[in-house]
C-alpha cells in the first residue's frame, strides 16, 4: 500500500515541480476530474431519460482557435481576478477554489445544465493549482492558469476534430 501511495503522490502537482511539470500534472488532473463528473452527469441524465449534451458535430477553424486560444486566455484572466478577490478574505485554498469552480460551472452550464459539472471540476482544480503556486511564491503564476487550460481544451478539440472534417 505504501508504494501505491508514493506513486499517487508522485503524480500529484507539487509546488516544487518545474513550471512545465506542474502545468502538465494540473492539466491531467483537471481532465480526469472533468471527465469523471461530466461522465457521471451524462450517465445520470441517460438513466433518467433526459437528453445528453455530447457534441456530435464538426468544428470550424474559428471554434477550434477560440477554444484553444481565446477562451483559455480570457477565462484565465477572469480566473486570476477571481482568485485574487476570494483570496483577499482568507488564506484557505480548497474552499475558495470550490467557490470559483461553482461560479465557472454555472457560467458554462447556463445554456446546458449538464455542462455545469465538467467545468466546475476543472476550474476548481485550476484555482487550487494557482493558489498553491502563488502561496509558494513561485514565478510565472499566470502560466499555471493558462497552460493547463489550453492543454485541457486541446483534448476534446482533438477528439472532435479527429471525428470528422474541420
Amino acid at each position: 500500500m505504501g508504494a501505491k501511495l508514493q506513486v499517487v503522490k508522485g503524480l500529484a502537482p507539487q509546488t516544487t515541480d518545474s513550471l512545465l511539470t506542474y502545468c502538465l500534472k494540473v492539466a491531467a488532473l483537471s481532465l480526469v476530474a472533468n471527465l469523471a463528473l461530466s461522465g457521471a452527469a451524462q450517465l445520470a441524465a441517460h438513466a433518467l431519460g433526459l437528453p445528453g449534451s455530447i457534441a456530435d458535430r464538426s468544428l470550424t477553424w474559428a471554434e477550434i482557435l477560440g477554444t484553444l486560444l481565446l477562451a483559455p486566455l480570457v477565462e484565465s484572466v477572469l480566473l486570476r481576478v477571481a482568485c485574487a478577490l476570494v483570496r483577499s478574505g482568507t488564506r484557505a485554498v480548497w474552499l475558495p477554489s470550490l467557490f470559483i469552480g461553482v461560479i465557472a460551472g454555472l457560467a458554462h452550464g447556463a445554456l446546458d445544465g449538464l455542462r455545469f459539472f465538467g467545468p466546475m471540476a476543472s476550474f476548481t482544480i485550476f484555482a487550487w493549482a494557482w493558489l498553491r503556486w502563488h502561496d509558494a511564491r513561485r514565478a510565472h503564476g499566470f502560466m499555471v492558469l493558462l497552460l493547463p487550460h489550453v492543454l485541457h481544451n486541446a483534448v476534446p478539440i482533438g477528439v472532435l476534430a479527429s471525428a470528422g472534417p474541420v
